[in-house]
């Protein structure tokens, strides 16, 4: 018996041909060991969910055959991807089979968009799984001619099969209880020796209607299935090695940090850094499931590891950077103070689904920062009828995260040396034991982020 591992894999990571031989052979290094036998998770080939978007938008236009032009040379990039990686004649041909009945769906689906000058969500999800239909299709197929010899089989199975969501299309949420019975079968595939390969990102209702959970969502969806077949780790493949004391495009030296509890991952993914998505740890912390970040491009690098309680040696873990946020300054209406002025902001937030980065309050006046830009016009009407708000556009967010923040003494007094002249317009500090945030103009932003490194990291 083996112990299943998932192995998620990017966009970047399966590009191309090239790319895909690259993934085969991290899964044989990595996932199929004497141990272990993995659960493969694929994203669509790079920039193929933009242009299926693209598609779906263009296809409510009186001349829609930019749609059909697009579909075209989506079916091409495949197909060159399948003839480069599948050799059997015999395979090749039912390989390009099923992918020219996902390229036809597709056509269908343009003309029934345009015929009817509608777009629901409902059709902008069945667009954007095909990308992750036709990656995994093509990798399966390759990867089963070359572990043939081996005698490890490998299996092709439909994300939507199993991965059961709501019916909130475009934004769906799992069902972890109804996905962890259907994936029963999958657990036994892979613990007796077989490989899966299977899509992230895309779901279905329990009625079997196409779902997506979001763009960024094929991490959330690959935890899940980590928990459902009980893995032993969920590995997350990317183009960096790890999470990084920073992003590297800022500070040079940002270092890649080698072991991070699972709180500090998931506060700065939350809070700017792009290597996870923010929900992606969840799953895996109730189950105690270590979460490790490698990059494909570097297989031979340690990356880091996610665990569920780590003792780090620093004060500091890393540095986040949300820019483009807004601040909101809100304030009671009357110049008496009212306590029941800022629960009604807090009610009309959560009203709009969004959850601040960052708060800073006192008795009679709050500031938030959110990054919700496409829900500013009907929060503020909102707003409005209960406070004076004040919207400050183009700041940023710079957040500190570690575990010593708030035990360590002096290491205020360092962030602000590190700050100098650079004006902080909120700070919040002491409503959570492992971060510090303070927005900024963004402009200074950069400036500032590369000194505070400087301090705590170089």
């Amino acid at each position: 018996m083996h112990k299943p591992v998932v192995q998620k894999f990017g966009g970047t990571s399966v590009q191309d041909a090239e790319a895909m031989l690259r993934v085969m052979d991290i899964v044989r290094q990595h996932g199929i060991t004497r141990w272990t036998r993995p659960l493969v998770v694929l994203s669509a080939c790079a920039g193929v969910t933009n242009t299926l978007i693209r598609i779906s938008e263009l296809s409510l236009r009186e001349a829609n055959t930019q749609a059909l032009v697009e579909i075209a040379q989506l079916a091409q990039r495949h197909e060159k991807i399948a003839r480069d990686l599948v050799h059997s004649r015999p395979k090749l041909s039912l390989l390009l089979k099923s992918l020219n009945e996902v390229w036809t769906e597709l056509r269908r689906l343009v003309r029934g968009v345009n015929l009817l000058h509608e777009l629901t969500l409902r059709n902008r999800d069945f667009f954007q799984a095909a990308g992750e239909r036709c990656s995994t299709l093509i990798f399966a197929a390759a990867f089963a001619e070359r572990l043939k010899k081996e005698g490890t089989p490998v299996q092709w199975i439909d994300s939507r099969d199993f991965f059961i969501t709501t019916k909130e299309f475009t934004h769906a949420r799992p069902i972890p209880r109804e996905i962890e019975k259907r994936m029963k079968r999958i657990r036994s595939s892979v613990t007796n020796g077989g490989v899966v390969v299977t899509q992230g990102f895309v779901g279905a209702t329990p009625d079997g209607i196409t779902t997506t959970i979001g763009r960024g969502g094929s991490d959330f969806s690959a935890a899940i299935m980590g928990v459902a077949v009980h893995a032993s780790e969920i590995q997350i493949w990317t183009d960096v090695n790890g999470i990084l004391t920073c992003d590297p495009r800022i500070a040079p030296l940002a270092e890649t940090i080698g072991h991070v509890s699972f709180a500090e991952a998931s506060s700065l993914a939350f809070l700017g850094a792009k290597v996870l998505h923010p929900e992606t740890i969840w799953p895996a912390v109730e189950k105690g499931i270590p979460v490790r970040i490698l990059s494909s491009k570097e297989p031979e690098r340690e990356g880091t590891v996610v665990l569920e309680d780590v003792e780090q040696t620093r004060p500091l873990t890393g540095i986040a950077l949300k820019q483009n946020i807004v601040l909101l300054r809100v304030s009671p209406c009357s110049a008496l103070p009212d306590s029941g002025t800022l629960q009604a902001v807090a009610d009309a937030l959560q009203m709009k689904g969004i959850v601040p980065l960052a708060v800073s309050q006192s008795a009679d006046a709050a500031l938030y920062a959110i990054d919700k830009h496409d829900v500013l016009t009907e929060l503020r009407s909102a707003l409005e009828r209960v406070a004076i708000v004040e919207y400050l556009y183009d700041r940023a967010l710079i957040s500190l995260v570690g575990p010593g923040l708030n035990a360590n003494f002096g290491i205020a007094a360092k962030i602000f040396k590190a700050l100098g002249r650079t004006n902080c317009e909120m700070i919040s500090y002491g409503g959570s034991d492992i971060t510090v945030s303070f927005v900024v103009p963004e402009e200074k932003a950069i400036r500032a982020v590369k000194r505070l490194h400087k301090e705590f990291f170089e």
